[in-house]
């Protein structure tokens, strides 16, 4: 169980330093006076106001989307499956689940067992966590959107 809780922290650590020196040249610089536009982060958009960049973010159970059809805040429920966590609860913390984080229904979320049941955790740095194809923790945006093949347009 410490080889687990080992590679994790190794994980957070990796995580914390990539999304150190990301780079965010994509909500620095107005991209459109007219119009919102999304990040990497898809609970966050962006617009501008006088020439300032300003960064707002959808309320809970909400994704921003802008694509030919909607440009807005949406219900988890109408988001591509990849880029939500729709199906999850907190984990009862028995077999597998015991050694592992389990994901929470926000992604910058999850969950870690403990001797006293499930701990909600926050990934740092506002990245988001994730459990797929060999990947188990806080990933920046972009590794994030890469590993659960979620399209900025989803």
């Amino acid at each position: 169980m410490q080889k687990g809780y080992l590679i994790f922290a190794g994980l957070l650590v990796f995580a914390y330093v990539a999304q150190a020196i990301a780079d965010d040249s994509d909500t620095s610089e107005c991209q459109s006076e007219d119009e919102l536009w999304g990040g990497e982060d898809i609970r966050k958009y962006y617009f501008c106001l006088n020439g300032e960049v300003i960064s707002q973010t959808c309320q809970s159970g909400t994704y921003f989307v802008n694509n030919a059809t909607v440009s807005g805040c949406i219900a988890a429920a109408s988001i591509t499956p990849s880029c939500v966590n729709l199906d999850v609860s907190e984990p009862d913390c028995t077999g597998s689940n015991a050694y592992y984080p389990q994901p929470c229904e926000d992604p910058t979320q999850y969950y870690l067992c403990t001797d006293n049941g499930p701990k909600l955790m926050t990934c740092l740095n506002d990245s988001a966590f994730v459990s797929r194809e060999g990947y188990l923790g806080c990933a920046t945006w972009s590794q994030w959107r890469e590993l659960r093949n979620c399209t900025i347009d989803s």
